[in-house]
């Protein structure tokens, strides 16, 4: 019996171990094939860049917020141009899914149809060059954990095909680059790795900190909150600061923490639907930008000359973007739609 006593209690053990997995292989469900194929991919690198085509729903964020007026002013261009677009030899929407793609710009008149959509484009729909060829345009994704598709780069642009074309996009295909296959890690260790390479944002729209499991499960303006201050960097690129050859992750954000911090431009005071009032909130950021020392200390450790701060205002690309066909103009003129 004492011998017999360990064989049964090494049986009974390895029925529990059994029933465990069981339950742990229930709890998980299976992978499909399109995540086994992700797992496998190859990263690239930037001699030699590995691209991948995913479909906008498949599209997990690193960043809880996006500038919303950057979206607003891409979403106001495109509906603007709806309305005569048999005039418009190459449609804004077409020209950004071509750039987006790696293959330059869309081809005069192939675009022009009324009613196209990005996921349903005319048959004539043609860009300069082949998918790729122009792999500096283009977005970057990260594979993490179960075959899950990370955006690293590209929020804005992907949420705007998303949100055009009445939200009609959901599933467009997309070409993009795969910097790095994590997939081998657990959930803890593909965050820690996220964040040593600065490949995450972990601060929402009002600044605060924010965990990984608290990221948006999806990009698009349904999932992603709304930094007012990461709109306001964007209509100062090439006016306040112009990004590096090889600028930085999230740069815009370092350069929005910065702007938040100014009493002066307490976006809460100002009426960001009123184009007089949003375009001195741009020049007043553009200023306090050109006049910082290169080595200046902006936000997370970078210097201007880091962030790219000019030497001063760009006045013609600061009167071209306020001007009556400028990007504030539509970004202003769509956000005023939506409440009507």
């Amino acid at each position: 019996m004492h011998a017999a006593f360990p064989r049964a209690a090494a049986a009974l053990a390895l029925s529990f171990a059994s029933m465990a997995w069981s339950r742990d292989a229930a709890v998980a469900p299976a992978l499909s094939a399109r995540q086994q194929a992700l797992m496998s991919t190859v990263a690239g690198s930037a001699a030699h860049p590995r691209i991948l085509q995913v479909r906008l729903d498949e599209l997990h964020p690193t960043q809880p917020a996006i500038g919303y007026d950057q979206v607003y002013y891409k979403l106001g261009r495109y509906a603007a141009e709806e309305k005569h677009i048999a005039d418009i030899a190459k449609p804004r929407k077409f020209a950004d899914l071509c750039e987006a793609n790696g293959q330059g710009d869309v081809l005069p008149n192939t675009a022009n149809v009324a009613g196209a959509t990005l996921a349903a484009p005319p048959a004539s729909y043609r860009c300069k060059a082949a998918v790729g060829s122009r792999p500096d345009d283009m977005k970057t994704v990260v594979i993490g954990p179960r075959g899950l598709v990370y955006l690293t780069d590209g929020h804005h642009t992907f949420s705007a095909f998303r949100e055009a074309d009445g939200g009609r996009n959901q599933q467009l295909q997309v070409w993009v680059k795969v910097s790095d296959n994590f997939s081998a890690l657990d959930d803890a260790a593909f965050w820690t790795r996220m964040r040593a390479e600065n490949k995450v944002w972990l601060k929402n729209g009002r600044n605060q900190a924010i965990t990984p499991q608290q990221l948006p499960p999806a990009i698009g303006l349904a999932s992603l909150g709304d930094d007012p201050y990461r709109s306001l960097v964007y209509f100062t690129r090439g006016i306040g600061y112009e990004p590096p050859e090889h600028a930085t992750e999230f740069l815009e954000f370092y350069w929005a923490d910065w702007l938040r911090r100014m009493p002066a431009l307490d976006l809460a005071r100002v009426d960001m639907r009123d184009p007089a009032a949003y375009a001195n909130a741009i020049l007043l950021a553009a200023q306090a930008m050109v006049a910082l020392r290169p080595g200046d200390s902006v936000r997370g450790g970078k210097s201007a000359r880091e962030l790219g701060a000019l030497r001063e205002v760009n006045r013609e690309a600061f009167d071209e973007l306020i001007g009556d066909k400028g990007k504030l103009r539509h970004a202003i003129a769509y956000k005023k739609s939506l409440a009507q």
